[in-house]
């Protein structure tokens, strides 16, 4: 078994819109949440793109840890829209 770090990687399609989940890493490599995205690559624009941490995975392979950060991810990114966040530092 190997431990993975795992980040979800959540993104704006605009400057003012929703982040959504696309995917995780897993030591620094992408994992899209679909397969029909096979970029291995993200634009990363200033705003839109945030790395968020996941639990560290234990697992034979990179696609069994990917399949299980990604679990957790969409657990706290409902839909895989982010959580409604309190504002102006009131708690939740």
């Amino acid at each position: 078994m190997v431990r993975y770090q795992t980040q979800a990687v959540l993104r704006r399609a605009a400057s003012t819109g929703p982040l959504v989940l696309v995917g995780v890493t897993l030591d620094g490599t992408f994992f899209p949440r679909y397969q029909a995205w096979t970029t291995d690559r993200l634009d990363l624009i200033k705003g839109q793109v945030a790395l968020a941490p996941l639990s560290p995975v234990d697992a034979e392979s990179p696609s069994e840890a990917s399949a299980i950060a990604m679990r957790e991810a969409r657990a706290v990114w409902n839909g895989g829209r982010s959580p409604s966040l309190p504002q102006d530092g009131q708690s939740r």
